[in-house]
């Protein structure tokens, strides 16, 4: 039998499709960047999709992991994940912006 969700607002849930839809809409992000940067520079598009994509995925991995964890840990009082999640998007966030950078500037 399925226990009932640990809150009847739902935050763990809604906080975990927030993280989901963040790193899709940066795989998506990469995937433009990469498709206009490819135009000018392929070699620095390819090492730069190389690591943002793969950390991308990684990151909605590690969404649904941290839903789980959380929503296990808030049911039986313990403490919550830590911040991995948020570093890794960082990170995905950052590589993504210096592909856009690379194409702006190479573009000129």
């Amino acid at each position: 039998m399925r226990r009932q969700p640990w809150d009847p607002g739902l935050q763990v849930e809604r906080t975990a499709l927030a993280w989901m839809r963040t790193c899709l809409a940066l795989v998506v992000v990469a995937l433009v960047a990469f498709r206009f940067a490819a135009h000018t520079s392929l070699a620095a598009a390819l090492a730069l999709a190389a690591v943002v994509l793969p950390m991308a995925l990684a990151a909605l991995w590690m969404a649904w992991r941290r839903y789980r964890t959380s929503d296990e840990n808030l049911a039986n009082g313990k403490r919550l994940p830590d911040g991995l999640l948020p570093l890794t998007m960082t990170v995905v966030t950052a590589l993504t912006g210096a592909l856009g950078l690379v194409y702006v500037l190479v573009d000129r």
